[in-house]
């Protein structure tokens, strides 16, 4: 929509009230500047501003203080409601961690008033398998080995699935599982964590609840800064001791910081792209460095985390089969993906359209003179009649005049960018339909990325069966 306004695409802005369309008085003022500047209307149905006033202007900034206040006012009154809520140690809902049940309980308020709770229940079979989980992860030191473990062990979620990193991830950071006793009081004490329960409630029993940890953004699940967690002890028992949590914590943080990041290195042209035949899995590059020089390989994702009990098929080749593909890419005849006559299309048409525009814009031009000399001439008829019933009749022409105006030069603006545009469009066309041209020239001049984005376009995926490396190349375009 900004951008649209920046292009004058609309004239008014129309929204049901001022909190519909911002509730951040930066944000507001902002937008008003924006519109101001490109002479777009703006409306609230609701407070019915007259922005076109000091006043009105005032009185709609006002209002959106006020709306921004009404935001913060709001989120705090839920951030107190969830700490009260925090210091009875509630389950206040959502996915409910492996190992425990939720269940309704009744209770009592000060005011002797009948009330409805969840809490927590222990699942001791369930229980058991996280006990294990954490004594494994600290056994073998990496999220990695301890999911190649779940598999070969046939350990699985209590949804009947295979432990993925993520999955053992949460259960392993999740507070809920802690013995809270002074240790873990400290521990949060140190992070400024907002703690709900007092120290003498930390009695070496009960387990923990943590509230505000995470934000949904987007489809995705945000962990929070530790200072903005509430932490209180909870109604259910802990399993796992303090100094196990803390230590499992600390290794969590120590491999978090030396993780591989997948995509971004730059070895592995078919990162994303090369699948195992055997299992289906993704395979992805793993580097080597020697000091012979640099050397990577293809490894199946279902070999590497089974530890090769769930597949065997054998590693590739990165550098042999990077050249390999390359070198298939360039056989490929691009006149049978359409792309050079599409392209010739274009350009043709381009050239038509940038080689003609002085018509239209003559016409354009012209017109503009037209009405600005019909505005002078009527200027001058006002000014002999200034005092006659026939005044207003000559200010309403020169009005529409004024406004055909407007309409005519914003038609013309139009017409220049989009002759920019055109321009562009045909120097890149002219580049690609050099660079096809030449293809098997060019090819080997590109740099890590181009050839990355090349097979990307031109190749659905590659699959290897252990012995032959099969590649889809796309359909015709």
């Amino acid at each position: 929509m900004l951008q649209d306004a920046i292009n004058h695409k609309f004239d008014m802005l129309i929204c049901y009230r001022l909190d519909r369309i911002s509730r951040n008085i930066t944000d507001f003022t902002y937008l008003v500047d924006l519109l101001n500047k490109n002479n777009i209307g703006f409306i609230s149905i609701r407070e019915n501003f007259d922005t076109s006033t000091p006043m009105g202007r005032a009185m709609m900034f006002i209002a959106s203080v006020f709306s921004q206040l009404e935001r913060e006012t709001i989120s705090e009154r839920v951030r107190d409601n969830m700490y009260s809520l925090a210091k009875m140690g509630r389950w206040l809902g959502g996915k409910t961690p492996m190992g425990f049940t939720s269940r309704q309980i009744e209770y009592y308020d000060s005011t002797n008033n009948k009330k409805k709770m969840y809490r927590l229940y222990e699942n001791q079979e369930e229980l058991e398998v996280v006990k294990l989980l954490y004594d494994k992860y600290l056994e073998l030191g990496s999220l990695s080995g301890l999911q190649a473990w779940t598999l070969k062990n046939n350990i699985k979620t209590r949804n009947k699935k295979v432990f993925d990193k993520s999955g053992l991830r949460f259960i392993l950071s999740n507070p809920v599982y802690a013995i809270a006793d002074k240790a873990m009081h400290d521990y949060f004490s140190c992070y400024n964590s907002q703690i709900a329960s007092s120290k003498n409630s930390f009695d070496g029993i009960q387990g923990l609840m943590v509230y505000n940890r995470h934000d949904e953004k987007k489809n995705r699940t945000i962990k929070k800064d530790e200072s903005e967690w509430i932490v209180a002890v909870g109604l259910h028992r802990g399993i796992v001791p303090s100094q196990f949590w803390i230590r499992v914590q600390s290794l969590l943080q120590e491999n978090g910081k030396r993780g591989p990041r997948t995509g971004t290195g730059k070895f592995g042209l078919l990162t994303n792209l090369l699948n195992c035949k055997n299992c289906g899995s993704k395979m992805r590059v793993t580097v080597y460095r020697r000091s012979s020089g640099v050397y990577y390989y293809y490894k199946c994702l279902r070999k590497e985390k089974s530890k090769g009990t769930e597949c065997n098929i054998a590693n590739l080749n990165g550098k042999i089969t990077d050249k390999l593909v390359m070198k298939e890419i360039s056989r490929i005849d691009l006149e049978k993906f359409n792309m050079d006559r599409h392209l010739r299309d274009v350009t043709r048409n381009l050239k038509v359209i940038c080689n003609n525009p002085k018509s239209e814009k003559v016409k354009l031009q012209s017109l503009i003179l037209n009405c600005e000399t019909s505005i002078n001439n009527l200027t001058l008829q006002l000014g002999k009649n200034q005092n006659t019933n026939a005044a207003k009749y000559i200010v309403k022409q020169i009005e529409e005049f004024d406004r055909e105006v407007s309409r005519l030069r914003y038609k013309l603006k139009s017409f220049d960018e989009s002759k920019e545009i055109d321009l562009s469009l045909k120097e890149i066309s002219d580049r690609i339909l050099s660079l096809i041209n030449n293809f098997n020239n060019n090819i080997d001049k590109l740099d890590f990325q181009e050839k990355k984005g090349l097979i990307k376009i031109l190749i659905d995926k590659i699959t290897w069966d252990g012995s032959t490396l099969v590649i889809n190349v796309f359909e015709k375009l």
